[in-house]
């Protein structure tokens, strides 16, 4: 007796040792192709397509920052769809800190967010830069107590 037996495409792509066929979400998939592109055009800025790309749509900045004009290819919409994944799992690396945004970007090397959870915006203070004594080499520590919750 040969019947179809119907399963949820959610199920399909369940690991085959949680009972599914192991199919891979096609949209996860393709986000992350282009996140890979994005990572390249971080890696080598001086291919031959990072170029190309740099000098149409972003010339004044990083892909990291790059906006989508109106009438942007497809290709570049997507690889900035893959960016934003890119983005999720990047960590600044403090230097001197002027180009990191407390509130916005990731820069606290630690699972789950990476931003301070329970920061409290002080006027003139959104850089990381802020926080660092005047000589840049040292935590202004008074100021990150009065802005940041213990566990940040």
């Amino acid at each position: 007796d040969k019947k179809v037996h119907r399963i949820s495409w959610e199920k399909m792509c369940d690991a085959k040792r949680d009972g599914g066929l192991g199919f891979r979400d096609p949209e996860a998939f393709n986000q992350a192709l282009f996140a890979k592109q994005a990572w390249r055009i971080l890696q080598c800025p001086t291919s031959l397509c990072a170029r190309v790309l740099k000098a149409r749509y972003f010339p004044d900045t990083t892909i990291m920052s790059a906006t989508c004009p109106s009438g942007g290819s497809f290709t570049f919409r997507s690889i900035l769809h893959g960016r934003d994944l890119l983005r999720e799992g990047l960590v600044w690396r403090v230097g001197d800190g002027t180009k990191i945004n407390i509130h916005h970007d990731n820069w606290i090397p630690r699972s789950g967010s990476m931003r301070p959870l329970g920061a409290v915006f002080v006027q003139g203070v959104t850089k990381v830069a802020d926080l660092l004594v005047n000589t840049g080499d040292a935590w202004d520590n008074n100021r990150i107590d009065n802005m940041f919750s213990p566990g940040d």
